[in-house]
């Protein structure tokens, strides 16, 4: 039986529970999307996700279990500071690479180029003032976020 059990493990192919592709556009508007579907008729690129940190042993929990007192608290407290850190600086880099993405498409665009939803409701193209009011917020945000 286990020969069998060998040799099922070894012909399943190596990326079997792993996600498909994750690929990333802007749309017209401006706007950062990301899904499993490429968009038609538009440029994109492909993400490659970071695989999720390995979650521990159950003998870890265990041995958390059984130590008690200031030096739980203190490694719970040490535990949680780092792991806010690490999520405030995954998303400024978030904002950094979305500012980044936002200043190349519209550098690559024109004013005239680029529509807005005007008051009516209706598609409305942008003028030069406000054309680089979007640049100017677009490099600001990628200044405080890309340093």
């Amino acid at each position: 039986m286990k020969p069998l059990v060998i040799a099922l493990c070894l012909s399943l192919p190596a990326g079997t529970g792993i996600a498909g592709e994750i690929y990333r556009w802007v749309d017209a508007g401006g706007v950062l999307h990301f899904s499993g579907d490429p968009p038609a008729g538009r440029p994109y690129q492909r993400v490659t996700p970071q695989p999720p940190p390995p979650t521990p042993a159950p003998h870890v929990d265990s041995l958390r279990e059984s130590q008690k007192g200031s030096d739980t608290r203190a490694l719970d407290t040490a535990s949680a500071s780092r792991e806010a850190g690490l999520r405030l600086k995954a998303e400024t880099l978030e904002r950094c690479a979305k500012a980044r993405e936002r200043i190349g498409f519209l550098q690559e665009k024109t004013a005239h180029r680029l529509f807005k939803t005007g008051p009516d409701g209706q598609p409305a193209r942008y003028t030069d003032e406000e054309f680089e009011a979007e640049l100017g917020k677009a490099k600001n945000e990628a200044e405080q976020n890309c340093s």
